[in-house]
């Protein structure tokens, strides 16, 4: 916590005051929410293989 703490303030540039560790991780949670809006929504699907039928035993 204390790392994402340094990480947000360096990031806001906010260096007089402490803010609680509730403030900055939701700080954290909304850039989380920028970057993911940014993200391109068109992700290509992975096709499963054909399922083949199981051979009959003899």
């Amino acid at each position: 916590m204390d790392k994402l703490h340094t990480v947000i303030q360096s990031i806001s540039g906010e260096t007089k005051s402490k803010p609680a560790h509730l403030t900055v991780f939701r700080e954290f949670l909304a850039h989380l929410e920028k970057i993911q809006h940014k993200a391109p929504k068109t992700a290509a699907r992975v096709q499963k293989p054909a399922r083949r039928k199981p051979k009959r035993a003899k």
